[in-house]
């Protein structure tokens, strides 16, 4: 079978411009789309069987985050199912060989994961040998604070009788922050 597949939250094409580009292209290409699929974070990959076809408007079309196109694509590779897509013109079909670019796939993601690695601790030996600490310092994570400025304003407000709710409210703070602020300022 051949399936159009439609991502439904992608960030800027609509559903209906997907189906007219893989229509289109399906057209260009002699090829009769069976069924369209329509979702919203990922396709059902038991519908897709051995032998089968997906015809997506462009590559960015398959899924919206990065481990569920990692998955998609080694199940597509396992079961031999040919991709196209119609903005890129490039294809995962025929032509290509399944097992070398499953192996290929499987070895970029073992060297992201190794880099990213070898990345992070790289990072962690020069703040060592500089005499830092090897993590984040202790405490808060910047020294700006929502309340910086406006420390008067929260202090007027309280002893004039406003709830901690009513000052986030107005300051858009939450609640919380206000409760730390005025915790610290008795």
């Amino acid at each position: 079978m051949i399936y159009g597949l439609i991502f439904l939250r992608h960030p800027v094409l609509t559903s209906q411009e997907q189906r007219d580009g893989i229509i289109n292209y399906a057209k260009l290409h002699g090829l009769q789309i069976d069924k369209f699929i329509s979702y919203n974070e990922r396709p059902d990959i038991t519908l897709f069987h051995a032998g089968d076809s997906i015809v997506l408007l462009a590559w960015n079309c398959i899924c919206a985050k990065r481990s569920v196109l990692n998955t998609l694509v080694k199940y597509f590779l396992k079961n031999n199912i040919k991709l196209y897509s119609a903005t890129s013109g490039y294809c995962i079909d025929n032509t290509v060989d399944f097992g070398a670019f499953e192996y290929a796939f499987n070895l970029y993601e073992d060297i992201r994961f190794n880099f990213l690695s070898a990345k992070s601790t790289a990072g962690v030996r020069v703040r060592v040998a500089n005499g830092y600490a090897p993590g984040r310092h202790l405490g808060s994570k910047n020294k700006r604070h929502v309340t910086d400025g406006k420390e008067t304003e929260i202090l007027n407000m309280y002893s004039a009788g406003h709830s901690m709710y009513a000052i986030a409210k107005k300051l858009k703070v939450s609640a919380p922050t206000i409760k730390r602020f005025l915790s610290t300022q008795n």
